[in-house]
């Protein structure tokens, strides 16, 4: 799929795209080059992304992942993609936003279609797929996604493209996510603020798993969490599609302030000792070791035993991992995590964190990383840039992808109707 933006973005490249990942700690913009000849890029299914740049800024009026106040977001959208800017040396004009927040939503139909030609085409997928989406949802509801989780033609299931079949009952079951329509108003209108045009509205989880996780560990079942700042996203994939999707309000920004009440400090120098001296285990500390409080701020610094730091995080970290785990045993998904589970997001950077969640989850537990990006090592395996490069990575993926992933466009919104996930068309 071709976006006329993509000529307008740079003078340099008419194959650039650019994923802006605003969280509730931090805002984060990718600019990424299209690969030319041979697709290597940041995609763990070898589609093509040579990462140019990156942009940071502190994330302002955004709370849970739902903004709170549009100008303080636009302001900080704005300083990281003039970071992003100077880093790539091109001027941004439009971009790819992932959403997330306590208002996600995930629900499954089934849609039929009685064919009357023989060969199923494009035609007829587009009628199952939009039956299927033919659900009633509140007037404040919007869907993001409708993403089939396979076909069935005259009762033969597990069919992952139907064109080109004889059949004359055609069925698709779709995992439909939705989210607040005014939570995404919102974040468009920031964007706007800050003269972003907005292309395309993404799931997070979505965008982190494209970067993290392999197509084999979507086919036999994976479970991606993304620890972010103000939630937790989960997202189930299994036979190479997402199967169950949900968003819980806990996130890092819950560890820094338990440390800045469990010591009185400052929610600044809170959020510097945890990523300093923090740790999710209280076993992996020695009885020695010190954390420094007030180091570099230029005041009275006061040392204390690093235990104390660890005993205040580690109840938090089983916390949260806890209520993963009753997520899971709930909607009973651990017969589809195969593959065990994959740790995205800033908050995953704590030490002992990954230890945590395998000792709680009870499931093989690894950190996600996405391999050559073109950046550093620094950029390249730190899970905080994730979402940011599988939303960059969307924009190449869509242009790639066959009629089968088309988008839609529902009140000038576009929608991918048949997800963007080349693992679920194969």
């Amino acid at each position: 799929m071709h976006f006329g933006f993509i000529k307008d973005l740079s003078v340099k490249s008419e194959n650039l795209h650019v994923g802006l990942d605003v969280g509730t700690s931090k805002v984060c913009v990718v600019v990424g080059e299209e690969s030319t000849g041979r697709r290597s890029g940041v995609g763990q299914d070898g589609s093509g992304l040579d990462i140019m740049g990156i942009g940071t800024a502190p994330s302002r009026g955004v709370k849970k992942g739902v903004i709170t106040n549009i100008e303080s977001t636009a302001e900080s959208i704005g300083e990281a993609v003039e970071e992003a800017e100077a880093s790539a040396g091109v001027d941004i004009k439009a971009v790819h936003i992932g959403i997330t927040g306590g208002h996600i939503g995930c629900l499954t139909s089934h849609g039929v279609l009685a064919l009357r030609e023989k060969l199923i085409s494009q035609k007829e997928v587009d009628s199952v797929i939009d039956a299927a989406r033919a659900v009633a949802l509140p007037f404040d509801r919007e869907m993001i996604h409708v993403i089939p989780s396979g076909f069935t033609v005259n009762g033969q299931n597990g069919i992952t493209d139907p064109r080109g079949m004889s059949g004359v009952r055609l069925e698709t079951n779709v995992q439909i996510i939705t989210c607040a329509t005014t939570s995404m108003q919102n974040l468009v209108r920031s964007c706007e603020k800050a003269g972003l045009a907005v292309l395309d509205v993404i799931f997070q989880p979505l965008a982190s798993a494209e970067t993290v996780i392999t197509e084999d560990e979507k086919e036999l079942g994976v479970a991606v969490i993304d620890i972010g700042g103000g939630t937790t996203d989960i997202a189930l994939f299994h036979k190479g599609t997402i199967s169950h999707a949900s968003v819980m309000t806990i996130g890092g920004d819950n560890f820094t302030n338990d440390v800045a009440v469990g010591l009185r400090i400052p929610t600044n120098e809170a959020e510097r000792l945890k990523w300093k001296s923090g740790c999710a285990m209280l076993s992996m500390v020695k009885d020695n070791e010190e954390a420094v409080i007030g180091e570099g701020g230029g005041g009275i610094t006061r040392v204390i035993p690093r235990n104390y730091l660890v005993e205040i995080l580690q109840p938090r970290a089983e916390e949260l991992f806890s209520l993963v785990k009753k997520e899971i045993v709930e909607k009973d998904l651990h017969k589809h995590m195969n593959s065990g589970v994959v740790l995205t997001g800033g908050a995953v950077l704590m030490e002992g964190m990954d230890v945590m969640a395998e000792n709680i989850l009870e499931l093989p537990v690894r950190i996600g990383t996405r391999g050559d990006t073109g950046l550093s090592d620094v950029v390249a395996d730190n899970p905080l840039y994730s979402s940011a490069i599988g939303l960059a990575l969307h924009g190449p993926e869509e242009c790639s992808e066959t009629d089968i992933g088309k988008g839609r466009r529902i009140g000038g919104m576009k929608r991918k109707v048949a997800g963007w996930f080349r693992g679920a068309f194969r």
